[in-house]
């Protein structure tokens, strides 16, 4: 029999043998899966309760995975830590074919809660919806003030489109 290797991992052979037998785990582990833009804080451990069920053909997981994102808002790059909770509904299966496949009698379900987790997190992540940015000329953040030096630029060719807006 196979033994876990990771914190991901359980030993599933009772519930292979008895379809219906369940059994509530506990999951805290670090994680680091290089996610861009939104990636989980590698000083607060991925936590999940989750129940694991026998199944025909696999063990059915279903349960509740906590961690705490870490964005970087791609419009004025503030960075900001925020919990993140996602349901996990996922079965594991035997056969190379299944999304999650069952490596014999131990389940392993870093693929599923990885996947469950990744998808939660916002692809594109904005630290508030009316975010400005920063400034194009200079760099500074656009949403604590205005630049100095270069709002009257009159060198832009649009220039003279300001005097149409400005009542």
């Amino acid at each position: 029999m196979s033994h876990p290797t990771s914190p991901f991992q359980f030993v599933v052979s009772d519930l292979r043998r008895r379809p219906g037998e369940r059994r509530v785990e506990r999951l805290s582990a670090p994680v680091d899966w290089g996610v861009e833009l939104s990636r989980l804080d590698p000083s607060s451990p991925l936590e999940a309760d989750l129940l694991l069920e026998g199944a025909s053909g696999g063990v059915y997981v279903t349960g509740t995975v906590r961690a705490v994102a870490v964005h970087t808002c791609h419009r004025c790059t503030t960075t900001w830590r925020e919990p993140v909770e996602v349901d996990l509904a996922e079965m594991l299966e035997d056969g190379e074919d299944a999304d999650y496949p069952l490596g014999g009698d131990v389940a392993d379900l870093e693929p599923a809660v990885r996947d469950t987790v990744v998808l939660a997190l916002p692809l594109v992540p904005t630290c508030r919806d009316d975010c400005m940015g920063l400034c194009a000329t200079c760099g500074a953040d656009l949403n604590t003030g205005a630049c100095p030096g270069h709002d009257d630029e009159s060198s832009s060719p649009f220039a003279g489109l300001r005097e149409l807006l400005e009542p």
